[in-house]
């Protein structure tokens, strides 16, 4: 066992000494998260998960369409029994070949935002929310098309995810999230044996940019004490979109890209650099409730799409037209995760259901993800990351900086690439170790939600293990 543990800590030191920029105050978080995991962890997820595949699966949602080809489960996996803390998921099977697909967790971000009501019904999950809130139509861009899905809401307290302790609803742990996702993983692997060994990969968005490769660093080091697991998790890559990385240099994007595309004028722009400290000008606050620029109505997240407006009597409308995207599709969503036939289909503890936890406090949160992504690609896994180019928020600009600092080589050169109707999907770059970096052109914060043929043929790719391709398809 001395031995054992011995290596962990090794392990963790390399992580933490794998880039020269790293700061003091990640290091000392995750070297005191992963050390007091050593032991008592294994040992709590040996019990038994509570229900089954059975009990959780679904046998029709309401309003679904007619002919539905893929089976699909829901329900609650406990992480931490004494305070009652149990995380809801929603998983897809692919229509074909289902048992012989990759398996891939998906985490959005906030912190404190749903992978249900966002992931699953917004972005890459098989169905979308109708305007009447009742009835779902099929995404055919769905990713469970080419692999096997889960959709986890977390941390407890998001979306039907629960807790008895109320410190859950007011905070949120880095290393308290990371260690309940991998508790859920292993519960949720012995609900769904067959899983077990399965190519695994996990996913997300926006802070997800923290929660994934620090819930992959935790499997990968875990992983290695095979004598206490019985099968590894067979972890193969991360695949993160418009990810927050770098606290320290989120102004300076944001900013940076509100100027390079003319929101903000030279002037002002030449002033903020002239003082170096980046600080927001009130008119260029963002309010995330409602996704606008606190200076003019202009979505945050995708500042060139139309934005959700409301009507004198209550009904929401979109601004103006942009094909396959409806900026009020939140409203949809979270009118038809209300009714009460929805949350028993899902097997949902009946209540209010809601998109984020709002104001929430974010603890033991490393200001810079550099060091632990850098850590995975040299471990040898499959790391890419894509970004939306209309996205202010977790820009592409920023993005780009902390690229920079991971300090690998490029092995080839930034060029475009093609979507499958033959159009530029974007623009892509690969470094040493295979770390790859992808932009989604004509996408926003949620790139799934704004492209969703693109982002599936970047996944595509990105499962297979290419670039995508350089020519206009045949």
């Amino acid at each position: 066992m001395r031995s054992a543990t011995t290596f962990f800590l090794l392990s963790l030191a390399i992580l933490l000494c794998t880039s020269l920029v790293a700061d003091a105050s990640q290091e000392a978080q995750l070297s005191k998260f992963m050390a007091s995991r050593i032991g008592p962890l294994p040992e709590r997820c040996k019990s038994p998960p509570s229900g089954s595949k059975e009990a959780d699966r679904i046998a029709e949602l309401p309003g679904q369409p007619l002919l539905i080809d893929f089976e699909q489960y829901a329900g609650y996996v406990t992480v931490k029994e004494e305070h009652g803390r149990e995380l809801f998921y929603y998983f897809v099977e692919a229509p074909e070949d289902a048992e012989s697909k990759p398996l891939i967790l998906w985490l959005n971000g906030g912190p404190g935002c749903s992978s249900l009501g966002y992931g699953a019904m917004m972005e890459i999950g098989p169905f979308r929310v109708n305007p009447d809130g009742k009835t779902l139509s099929r995404n055919k861009h769905a990713w469970n098309n080419l692999a096997n899905v889960i959709f986890l809401e977390s941390p407890a307290g998001v979306g039907f995810s629960i807790s008895r302790d109320a410190a859950d609803f007011k905070t949120v742990h880095d290393g308290r999230t990371a260690e309940d996702t991998y508790t859920f993983l292993l519960n949720w692997f012995e609900r769904f044996p067959e899983y077990k060994g399965r190519e695994f990969f996990v996913a997300g968005e926006s802070y997800g940019g923290h929660y994934v490769p620090q819930v992959a660093t935790v499997i990968a080091l875990m992983n290695r004490r095979i004598p206490v697991l019985q099968t590894p998790i067979n972890l193969r890559g991360i695949f993160v979109g418009n990810p927050l990385l770098d606290n320290d240099l989120f102004n300076k994007g944001y900013l940076e890209f509100l100027w390079s595309h003319g929101v903000v004028s030279d002037e002002v722009w030449a002033d903020i650099l002239s003082n170096g400290s980046f600080a927001l000008p009130d008119d260029l606050m963002y309010s995330l409730a409602d996704r606008t620029l606190k200076g003019a109505k202009v979505d945050c997240f995708n500042i060139y799409a139309p934005v959700c407006l409301q009507s004198r009597n209550g009904t929401h409308y979109s601004s103006s037209y942009l094909p396959g995207y409806d900026p009020c599709s939140e409203h949809y969503v979270k009118s038809y995760l209300n009714h009460l036939e929805v949350q028993t289909a899902l097997h949902a503890r009946i209540g209010n259901w809601s998109a984020c936890i709002p104001n929430l406090t974010r603890i033991d949160s490393p200001t810079f993800m550099v060091p632990t992504v850098r850590y995975l690609v040299d471990i040898g896994l499959r790391v890419w990351i894509f970004s939306g180019d209309f996205d202010s928020i977790c820009s592409l600009t920023v993005t780009r900086y902390s690229v920079k600092d991971l300090n690998l080589a490029v092995t080839k050169k930034w060029r475009p690439w093609y979507a499958p109707n033959g159009e530029v999907g974007g623009f892509v770059q690969q470094y040493q170790g295979g770390f790859t970096l992808a932009s989604v052109r004509a996408a926003g914060h949620t790139v799934p939600t704004f492209q969703p043929e693109r982002s599936l043929a970047l996944l595509y790719a990105f499962l297979e293990n290419m670039l995508p391709p350089a020519d206009i398809p045949n």
